[in-house]
């Protein structure tokens, strides 16, 4: 898989190298790694917080080349995505804040209640002390269309079987990185921090299907399907046995609040054609751009393709079993991106109507990295404000 068929060099990006021995004059011994004191588990009733992201920017001199400062806000790239040095800062921020990797799959549960299912959030143990976190990432399909404006190309796997990521720049040179995307960094924070990981969950991977997945051209119409379908299993393996886990986000990726029956059944057995057997079977729908209406059009994704969980896109908190939807579980998302460090940074700090602090490290003047993306946190929400004014 990663096997070249041309001269150009590969560069291994690898910032943070294995622990070496310690030269001493005793034996010398290897530097122990992180263990994780007994947890003391009890009952959990509280909240539950969601939030998301997309891809990473790996090459910010690549997303960010707007010489006019209202088009660089105003860019794809600006709002919707986080800099590598800005999550890792936001990581950090969770950990600071008691905060412990969730799998979504395990917060919720079906309930009959007078003849009627219902899907709701269960009580369960959980470390004393500690806070359950779902964190999901949207559009880990690298399409074909985004590739060399910031992000990687696709995943796979080193010598060592690890998920890492692979990117070939314009001059022809091969990246091959453990530390720029969101998988090998949440891989290799957990392992020195096991204590954010509850039972080895990490992530839950939100996947269309109309451009392949994770990197891999392997929708209907891809010439090389087959061989891009048998590339890519490994890798889905390896995620799926580090804790990662798999969400539907519809397969065009479409505002579903303008669909209609017909439309929305094509779009989710497409995916159901498509991606389910590549991925394994999954009860979470994500909505792309947060858009949905209830309805019979909605009741087609419970009905027919039986998903129980679902998630859309609000930075404040929210999450309920829906009557009007068949009495699935609807959670909003926080969406932790370049918007919301510029215009909504605030909600973070605090819950809707609570004086508590929601992620009080979360501190987005030191998480926004002005030197990556070219313009201040203030001028960017300057011009914003000019633009709801105008």
């Amino acid at each position: 898989m990663n096997k070249r068929n041309n001269p150009d060099p590969i560069i291994k990006v690898t910032p943070t190298p294995e622990p070496t021995g310690t030269i001493s004059t005793e034996e010398p011994t290897q530097t122990p790694k992180p263990t994780v004191t007994p947890y003391e588990l009890v009952e959990y009733k509280g909240r539950i917080e969601h939030i998301f992201f997309h891809s990473l920017i790996a090459f910010p001199e690549l997303a960010f080349t707007q010489t006019d400062k209202k088009a660089l806000v105003t860019s794809t790239w600006f709002k919707d995505f986080v800099t590598v040095s800005e999550f890792k800062k936001i990581l950090q921020a969770l950990y600071n804040d008691g905060y412990m990797l969730i799998n979504a799959n395990d917060i919720f549960e079906e309930r009959t209640v007078d003849g009627v299912k219902r899907y709701e959030v269960k009580t369960f143990l959980f470390p004393k002390n500690k806070k359950p976190l779902i964190m999901s990432f949207d559009d880990t399909n690298y399409y074909s269309n985004k590739l060399g404006y910031g992000t990687v190309d696709k995943l796979i796997l080193d010598d060592k079987g690890k998920v890492v990521t692979y990117t070939r720049m314009k001059d022809g040179r091969e990246i091959i990185s453990d530390d720029n995307e969101y998988i090998p960094i949440i891989d290799k924070f957990v392992e020195e921090h096991p204590d954010f990981s509850f039972n080895g969950a990490k992530g839950m991977i939100c996947l269309t299907g109309f451009d392949g997945i994770l990197g891999y051209r392997t929708h209907r119409d891809s010439p090389n399907r087959e061989s891009e379908i048998e590339k890519v299993k490994p890798i889905v393996k390896a995620l799926k046995d580090t804790g990662w886990y798999f969400a539907s986000h519809s397969y065009k990726h479409d505002a579903m609040a303008g669909y209609n029956v017909a439309q929305m059944r094509d779009c989710a057995q497409k995916f159901k054609n498509e991606v389910t057997p590549l991925i394994g079977e999954t009860k979470i729908y994500v909505y792309p751009f947060g858009s949905w209406k209830t309805g019979e059009v909605q009741d087609i994704l419970y009905k027919e393709f039986g998903f129980t969980y679902f998630c859309s896109v609000g930075v404040n908190y929210y999450i309920k079993t829906r009557a009007d939807m068949n009495y699935i579980l609807f959670q909003d998302r926080a969406n932790i991106d370049g918007w919301t460090l510029v215009r909504n940074g605030h909600l973070l700090e605090k819950y809707k109507d609570w004086g508590t602090p929601r992620f009080p490290s979360m501190i987005v003047d030191d998480i926004y990295n002005e030197e990556e993306r070219g313009i201040s946190r203030q001028e960017a929400m300057e011009i914003y404000s000019e633009m709801d004014n105008s």
